[in-house]
Order: structure tokens, then sequence, then C-alpha cells
């Protein structure tokens, strides 16, 4: 007897029906309903983050960055947007977006630093030793015109010991 092949229904963490997004929509869901790398209900904190990182090549460059800028601008996300751009600085095509994004993002000092660890996080080795990974083109010059927006102050106000510090 032959059976036909039915598509597979949408389903939710917790195996409910549901209805299926676009691309575009499911990162813009996964990205503005969540405090990254924080467990939610069904999902926890890494698998979202993982999530986002793979929508984000399947995405239009121009799409993700602006989700970018929204989720920091009006949903007032910060490391969500640094992953983000960190994402777009992975793959080819979204790369000529990212000193742009980078810039517009970066509203704190402390942001600057924030970034770097969250592009150097992958970076481990299986010793937790540091591999040498040179930070692209496209991500010096958007931290450079983002450190160009504050003063000495604002610097030395979020001076703080962390994954990655600057040294001023």
């Amino acid at each position: 007897m032959v059976k036909i092949n039915k598509p597979k229904a949408a389903r939710t963490h917790e195996g409910a029906k549901a209805r299926p997004f676009a691309l575009e929509q499911e990162l813009r869901r996964a990205l503005m309903s969540c405090m990254l790398w924080e467990d939610q209900f069904y999902e926890d904190g890494v698998s979202i983050a993982e999530r986002i990182g793979a929508l984000v090549p399947k995405v239009k460059p121009e799409s993700v960055a602006a989700m970018a800028i929204e989720a920091r601008e009006a949903m007032k996300l910060r490391h969500a947007p640094l992953l983000i751009v960190r994402e777009m600085a992975r793959h080819e095509g979204h790369k000529a977006l990212v000193a742009a994004t980078l810039e517009r993002i970066v509203q704190r000092p402390d942001e600057l630093t924030e970034f770097l660890a969250i592009y150097w996080a992958d970076a481990l080795g299986p010793m937790q030793q540091r591999k040498t990974r040179a930070v692209s083109a496209q991500v010096k010059k958007g931290l450079a015109r983002a450190f160009a927006k504050f003063d000495a102050y604002q610097l030395a106000k979020y001076d703080r010991d962390g994954a990655v510090r600057a040294m001023l």
C-alpha cells in the first residue's frame, strides 16, 4: 500500500501544534522576546542564542541589521543585538553592514568590551585557552566609530574588571 507523505506541522517546545513562521519572523520573535543566555520556561538560554545564530545567515542582511538596531533602540536590549552583529561578522553577505550597525547599537562604553567578549567567546579551546582570532576590519571600523562617541568621563565611569577590559 502506498503511503502519502504529509508535511509535518510546526510544533511548540511543549509539543502543541503551532503556525509556522517565515525565517525573518522567527528571528524577530527570538530576538525581541529574549534576555540572552537566560533560561526561559521551555528553552534554555544557550539554545536560544544558538537558534538566533543559526537564523542570522538565512535572513537578508538589511533586515538583520534593522532588527538589531530596533532591538537596541526600541526594545532596550543590550546583549542580543551585540550577538546579532557578531553573527553578521561571521557571514560574507552580512559583513558590509557590520560597522554601521555596531556603531549604532553601542550606546554605552561598557558595550565595547561586552561586544569583544561575545566576539571572542567561541575562541576558547578545549583547555579554555584563548585561541588567537583577529578582529575583522568591519568590526574594527564599527568599534572605532562607537568609541569616538564617548568622552573621557564616560569611559572612566564604565572601567570595570571583566572578560575584556579597556586599558586607557
